[in-house]
């Protein structure tokens, strides 16, 4: 992505949530897409069922919600309940040209995308990529034991069948000016989260929906070391840091780290950005920080100054529960079944 495009870009973010006027220049192409979203629904039809429950986790929003730690939250949850998960995604990023494919540890970001790969590095589960979602879902359960199937973004993928879905909002962003894109940020009517069976809220304040990344430590992948998010505030006290990701809404990364105690300098670049050994030898720090998401494409590049910061995410308990619900009354799958 260019600079110009990148900044043309940020500027119309910044509109979508702070409401103006001249957003109102787009609304015919706003009022084109949402014809479009709808006949989209209407005419793409569910595939018939896959043999095996289909949760879908997206959001209809453009940008980061938090929808890949969530996945991820998820599978191992349910894991340790006794399903076998398995996870679809689009490979958004990857090079795969919308063929389906199995993401292994050893797979490339700059292939398989570099979600995906965090996925099935994080969770251990198999994961398949594919621009049709409902061909990777095929696949993997074709070629795998899987019981469950989580897809990772999908909400608009409408002929994917599914059995369960949870949208995932920013709490502090909501729904921004409440407009489709390209007037506001939204992918489809904010009446759509009507039909989802739960809301997810990043950094809600409901007990029931909200949720928040909890800092699990810093690794330096070059030298193997890790240090407790406490312990880094004290390591690194008087060195010079930098924060440095590729994240569609980066504020999130950067706040969680000046809440923790150290001071950084910001440097963000575009969601998916490739990161190359350029790009971390322009940056002037002592201590580079970086998201998971952006450490699997900078494997290739040596240098001591990269720590990669690992979060979690804790689900909601009524979550947890109104799903494995859901799936003990399809009557296919339970926990530890075949």
């Amino acid at each position: 992505m260019t600079p110009w495009r990148h900044r043309l870009e940020a500027l119309v973010v910044k509109a979508w949530y702070r409401g103006a006027w001249w957003l109102y220049l787009l609304w015919p192409l706003s009022v084109l897409v949402s014809w479009v979203v709808s006949k989209r629904r209407q005419g793409a039809g569910q595939a018939p069922g896959l043999l095996r429950p289909v949760v879908v986790v997206g959001g209809i929003t453009i940008g980061g919600t938090g929808k890949t730690p969530v996945v991820i939250a998820l599978t191992q949850r349910l894991g340790k309940l006794g399903f076998r998960v398995g996870i679809v995604s689009r490979g958004y990023g990857g090079s795969s040209r919308g063929a389906v494919q199995r993401v292994e540890v050893g797979s490339r970001a700059a292939v398989v995308g570099d979600e995906p790969l965090l996925m099935a590095r994080r969770t251990g589960v198999p994961v398949f990529v594919g621009h049709d979602r409902l061909a990777a879902a095929q696949q993997l359960i074709a070629t795998t034991d899987v019981n469950l199937v989580l897809s990772d973004d999908g909400l608009q993928h409408y002929r994917l069948p599914r059995d369960y879905e949870i949208a995932v909002i920013d709490a502090h962003r909501g729904l921004g000016n409440g407009h489709l894109l390209p007037m506001g940020p939204l992918r489809e009517p904010a009446t759509r989260l009507n039909s989802v069976n739960w809301v997810l809220q990043r950094n809600g304040t409901d007990g029931n929906r909200g949720f928040s990344y909890r800092l699990s430590g810093f690794d330096c992948r070059q030298s193997g070391a890790r240090l407790a998010p406490g312990d880094a505030v004290t390591h690194w006290q008087g060195l010079t840091i930098a924060a440095v990701t590729g994240l569609g809404q980066p504020e999130q990364f950067f706040e969680s780290l000046e809440r923790l105690g150290l001071v950084i300098t910001r440097r963000a670049y575009p969601d998916h950005y490739s990161f190359t050994a350029a790009d971390i030898a322009q940056v002037d720090a002592e201590i580079i920080v970086v998201t998971e998401k952006d450490a699997v494409k900078l494997e290739a590049v040596d240098d001591q100054r990269i720590w990669v910061l690992s979060i979690c995410v804790d689900l909601p308990e009524p979550l947890v529960r109104d799903l494995t619900e859901r799936l003990a009354d399809l009557g296919g799958v339970s926990c530890s079944t075949s």
